[in-house]
């Protein structure tokens, strides 16, 4: 019988033992006595930091009789629950589907429509791969901005260039199917285990060209520099894609999964009159610090140990029902990047490599923007928020792609020496008094909540640490609306998907909505239901996510 044991201690070093004899150690018997064993799970108990440990999941099959063991404290051992199958039949009758975006959530929505065997087309505005590359490097390295070529848009998604996180919050099936993916097309098998996988953007890049080859030579088409400009409708239904070149791609579906920074495409469905509201999302900097700052703080005497990757960490002050001070994508051994998309703005985020070894931590520090505070009833009024500042940021690193920057120290003294420590930024930090361009209100949020960080993680406010700005883009500032059927609730046709239609949160669970977008397009058109993806995903599920 197989069996799933949770919460079994192990000393760090001990996860490279062989994990039969781990489990004859914690149940009795022999090595031999568990058959297949199976990690399924990992995560870093780091609460008390003279005796930090690991939790390992673990499944495993044996016929010795597990009743009445004594267990070690917290683990539990239960029947495992039967691995779920992804296959599916072809549909006899296929209609034509266009995605657009070829992030997370336009990849997997294409490629479970694949399964089906519906072959779509998928447009990204932004170019392929190899030519996205040269585009960020010549913004990072000589502060050109490449409007179809960034950090933003082209091949992957936003996602490309981040940390490559794949942990979310949604809890949903599809999870499984997402890790399984990746570690097809070239992730590290340990995503499949981790408590926190991390794919790293070298990897996730990698990944991105072959999930989209898989997906070319099973029939979908990829067309690149294919902005969407407009949408036929016909009868308040969908009836072609409109490309900005005037070119119509008739279509019965039309897949909307372009992320959170495609404005334009924003613009052009409010014009049509698409169902949308205004969603709140969170503003503020990355801060950075030396790496192993964060080590010291978070591990204390077990500071470099083999078994530990660098540290990572997650902080939050409440003040109040409507307003919070947080850490958000925590990039352990990254860098913080440009990651403009438009003309006179500055956007920073941070992402890391695999190895995650730059030698600094560097973490969004972000407030709460409630639709009140965007000063219009416009629905995209918090767009036109985002830009606002994104362009003041862009003036207070004089009018260039470099980042304004400020000590974390200076910014609580309410001073602007000028004097700004290492960061790992590119193209280039300028130093600058950082009230000049974030919200009042952001602000004093961030001033009552680092001293308290500091607290928590002791060196948070080092002299070595910096603060970039600006970090506006850590969601989509619209939510498009959709029935329970995945359609809009205003025109036929048209499926809302992904982190940009307000649906997601990170790579994981964007990809996970673009899968059980493809399975509603499927159903329509008399697919059966796919029992392991019907869970319904809340929006509370995913909002902070990372």
């Amino acid at each position: 019988m197989r069996y799933l044991m949770t919460n079994l201690p192990m000393g760090l070093g001990d996860e490279r033992n062989p994990l039969g004899a781990t489990l004859a150690a914690a149940l009795g018997g022999e090595t031999g006595d568990y058959a297949e064993p199976v990690l399924e799970r990992l995560s870093l108990d780091a609460r008390h930091k003279g005796s930090i440990r690991f939790l390992a999941a673990l499944s495993f099959t044996t016929d010795r009789n597990l009743d009445g063991l004594e267990l070690p404290r917290g683990a539990k051992v239960e029947p495992a629950a039967p691995p779920v199958s992804w296959d599916v039949v072809p549909l006899a009758r296929k209609p034509r589907v266009v995605v657009v975006g070829s992030g997370p959530a336009g990849a997997f929505c294409a490629l479970r429509l694949l399964d089906y065997g519906i072959e779509p087309v998928v447009l990204e505005r932004g170019a392929p791969m190899s030519e996205r590359v040269k585009g960020v490097a010549g913004l990072w390295g000589e502060g050109v901005l490449d409007l179809d070529a960034n950090a933003q848009f082209g091949e992957g998604g936003a996602g490309t260039f981040s940390d490559g996180k794949l942990t979310t919050r949604i809890g949903h099936p599809a999870i499984r199917f997402v890790l399984e993916t990746f570690v097809k097309f070239g992730a590290n098998p340990r995503v499949l285990y981790l408590a926190r996988p991390h794919v790293g953007t070298d990897v996730i890049r990698k990944c991105s060209v072959l999930i989209r080859k898989e997906a070319e030579a099973r029939g979908a088409r990829f067309r690149f520099r294919s902005r969407l400009a407009d949408v036929r409708f016909q009868e308040g239904a969908v009836a072609a894609a409109v490309l900005d070149s005037g070119e119509e791609i008739p279509c019965d579906a039309l897949v909307l999964a372009p992320g959170h920074s495609a404005r334009d495409t924003f613009e052009m469905l409010h014009r049509h009159g698409v169902a949308m509201r205004q969603k709140a999302f969170a503003m503020g900097v990355r801060v950075e610090h030396p790496q192993d700052i964060i080590d010291r703080a978070q591990y204390g005497p077990s500071q470099g140990h083999p078994s530990l990757a660098p540290a990572d960490y997650k902080v939050v002050c409440n003040f109040g029902p409507a307003r919070a001070a947080y850490s958000f994508c925590m990039c352990p051994g990254g860098e913080v990047i440009q990651c403009s998309s438009e003309e006179g703005g500055v956007v920073v985020n941070g992402m890391s490599n695999a190895k995650r070894d730059s030698g600094f931590a560097n973490s969004g520090l972000v407030a709460k923007v409630n639709t009140a505070d965007f000063g219009s009833d416009h629905l995209l009024a918090g767009m036109y928020f985002q830009r606002k500042w994104e362009q003041a940021a862009f003036r207070a690193a004089g009018e260039t792609y470099g980042a304004p920057a400020m000590s974390v120290q200076d910014f609580l003294r309410g001073r602007a020496t000028g004097k700004i420590p290492a960061t790992s930024f590119r193209p280039f930090a300028v130093p600058a008094d950082l009230a000049t361009c974030l919200p009042d209100f952001i602000q004093e949020q961030l001033l009552g909540a680092i001293p308290d960080f500091d607290k928590k993680i002791h060196g948070f406010t080092s002299r070595q640490a910096i603060l970039l700005a600006i970090e506006s883009r850590t969601s989509s500032p619209v939510q498009m609306l959709r029935g329970d059927n995945g359609e809009s609730v205003s025109h036929a046709g048209l499926y809302p998907c992904g982190e940009g239609a307000g649906f997601a949160g990170g790579i994981t669970s964007a990809a996970v909505d673009g899968i059980r977008v493809a399975e509603w397009i499927a159903q329509k058109v008399g697919a059966p239901v796919f029992q392991p993806f019907q869970r319904n995903v809340k929006a509370g599920d995913y909002a902070t996510e990372y």
